[in-house]
């Protein structure tokens, strides 16, 4: 395929100073080199390496690249046997000069095929030819998805990998080949050709030896792309972490994350390396996360220790990567346990939290804190720690920007108040249990607001059943939290959160203490729901609507609808919370409007059947509606 000569000279004709007939002579003499039988290659040659070279002019690109350049290269590419070397080398120039910042000559380029033809050049044993494939790889498949896709599906980049040697001599070969390679695991689909052990191994030895030998003091770039690329390539592949851990090579990368610096360097070279270990953290952090190496890693008692010390590191990097693995290992109860009881871990964390304002740091440590917070004998420990006391600052309005560190700490105060009094007497007496409520009405997410909700059901679930309670009981009530707890009953959509609910409820109205506070919590009950917008942790709006039946109205029919997904034994409490109801009612004055709202609904009750596990539950609120 011939270009045209007179179509060129036409679009040349339009740009100022250029040398358009230098060019028009090299693709002159590129078409006489296609029509020859025996090809003259050093025409050839000299031809594209004037052509490279003009077209450092960005505004040569378009045209050359709409007359035909592109596929009258591929041609010659085609037919030009392995001893052509330098006429490639040549061609590979003008190519990866065309697509240099142009995408529509990289599309040319993705039609013509020399993204194939180019891979076969990576096996030649020219070093310089090599390297030229990798520069015009570079420009080509720069924010070019086909172009990258090729590259892998060719073997190309399995090819490129193969480049990334330690202790080779870099004459900008490795250099390019880790930059390509770092632009295409950005695409998923390339990221799942070439991710496997073997790259892996490949990048991490890379690593290891620029540290070792303190390269990598002149060689942050290549440090960077190679950190990113691994990261990209092991990110939520148990395996690959893995091989991390199997090649021993952790503790080389956690010597690398404490002690690499730079001395005389300028401060963008040293803010370079920072983010640099911000990747190795993140690394390290896959590399410990997985199920399968939880327990070799815990039994490691030199890393733990390591561990231990570094969450006190004053480098960010350093102590969130500590805090984060420790949470990692942090699954098990028996490695919860030990945590807090023998390295007093909890403490530590504690520590920390009050000494970062850094909410990435806080967000570390509420994760790990909340791990342990989940075995019961760490509830007391962690509760003496004065855990709750500080980490619910995070729930005051100035801190609303702070949605996950909030859900966490929201997360730690709900478990350490599940069945543990002298927490539970905490969260009250220490004015967290204000705190609590004040989010609730304020926030609008709906997982933060259930999750919230849930330690008022806890808290009375503790204190209730628990002798010598009646000033905490007080406090609660004072706090308002049975509007919260119906709505939650009201609104959920998870039947186990209805019913966490419905038994605080229970406790509630069987407690003939707080007959005086019934006046204004029965009606509740039947009042007209306020809706609001929801939003979901995302901060999205939430595609559900808001339930717009009163709370009665949601426990009718939960217990009576045929399309109800609620398990009988939660219905089965429902009718006892109704029954509840029902006598707290009749013992206050001027509430017979709930009475006669479930009355309502009596029908609906009398046709459950008597074979149902609900019937004697139905059959006793019948009953106590009738007294």
């Amino acid at each position: 395929m011939s270009v045209s000569i007179e179509e060129l000279k036409l679009k040349l004709s339009g740009i100022e100073g250029i040398q358009d007939d230098v060019v028009v002579s090299c693709v002159e003499r590129l078409n006489q080199l296609i029509l020859q039988q025996e090809k003259t290659w050093e025409l050839g040659t000299t031809s594209c390496q004037s052509l490279a070279d003009v077209l450092r002019t960005p505004s040569l690109r378009t045209p050359l690249g709409e007359v035909g350049l592109i596929k009258s290269l591929s041609v010659l590419m085609e037919s030009a046997s392995g001893n052509q070397a330098d006429f490639q080398i040549q061609a590979l120039r003008v190519l990866g000069n065309l697509c240099f910042d142009h995408e529509s000559n990289r599309k040319h380029v993705k039609d013509a095929g020399v993204v194939t033809i180019a891979a076969s050049y990576l096996g030649s044993g020219r070093v310089d030819l090599v390297r030229t494939v990798c520069g015009f790889y570079l420009n080509s498949s720069m924010d070019y998805v086909p172009i990258q896709h090729e590259i892998a599906e060719s073997g190309a980049a399995k090819k490129l990998i193969e480049l990334i040697q330690p202790g080779v001599e870099d004459d900008g070969t490795i250099t390019m080949a880790i930059k390509v390679l770092d632009n295409l695991v950005s695409e998923e689909t390339v990221r799942k050709i070439i991710a496997d052990l073997s790259t892996v191994r490949t990048y991490v030895t890379m690593i290891q030896h620029l540290y070792t030998s303190g390269d990598y003091v002149d060689e942050l770039d290549n440090l960077e792309n190679l950190a990113d690329t691994l990261l990209q390539l092991i990110l939520d592949d148990d395996q690959l972490e893995n091989e991390i851990v199997e090649m021993g090579a952790l503790d080389v990368l956690l010597d690398f994350l404490e002690n690499a610096k730079l001395v005389e360097e300028e401060q963008e070279e040293k803010d370079k390396l920072e983010d640099i270990r911000k990747t190795m953290s993140k690394i390290i952090i896959c590399a410990t996360s997985t199920d399968s190496k939880m327990e070799s890693l815990y039994n490691n008692q030199q890393l733990l220790s390591r561990l231990l010390a570094m969450a006190k590191n004053e480098s960010e990097p350093v102590h969130q990567c500590a805090v984060y693995i420790l949470g990692n290992l942090a699954r098990t109860d028996e490695h919860c346990i030990e945590l807090v009881e023998r390295y007093q871990l909890s403490k530590l964390l504690l520590d920390l939290y009050q000494k970062t304002e850094n909410a990435t740091f806080q967000y570390a440590i509420l994760g790990c804190l909340k791990h342990l917070c989940l075995p019961v004998p760490n509830k007391t420990v962690i509760g003496n720690d004065d855990c709750i006391q500080i980490v619910s600052s995070m729930l005051s309005e100035s801190k609303d920007m702070l949605k996950r560190n909030q859900f966490l700490t929201i997360g730690i105060i709900k478990l350490l108040c599940a069945g543990n009094f002298e927490n539970c007497k905490r969260v009250v007496e220490q004015d967290v249990l204000l705190l609590v409520t004040f989010f609730i009405k304020r926030v609008d997410d709906v997982a933060a607001k259930s999750e919230a909700t849930r330690i008022l059901t806890n808290l009375v679930k503790t204190i209730w059943v628990h002798q010598n309670n009646a000033t905490l009981k007080k406090k609660m009530m004072d706090a308002h939290i049975v509007d919260p707890i119906m709505e939650l009953v009201r609104t959920s959509t998870f039947p186990v959160l209805k019913n966490d609910g419905v038994m605080a409820l229970i406790l509630i109205f069987s407690d003939a203490e707080l007959t005086s506070v019934w006046k204004e919590t029965l009606p509740l009950a039947n009042a007209e729901p306020t809706v609001q917008l929801l939003t979901n942790q995302e901060g999205n709006n939430s595609d559900e609507k808001p339930e717009s039946k009163s709370f009665l109205q949601v426990l009718v029919n939960d217990i009576c609808s045929e399309t109800s997904e609620v398990p009988v034994q939660i219905q089965c409490n429902m009718c006892l919370l109704l029954v509840k109801l029902v006598e707290a009612a009749k013992q206050v004055q001027n509430q017979q409007d709930v009475i006669l709202d479930i009355k309502n609904s009596s029908d609906k009750f009398a046709q459950i059947q008597k074979s149902s596990e609900l019937y004697k539950y139905t059959d006793t609120l019948l009953k106590a509606l009738e007294k």
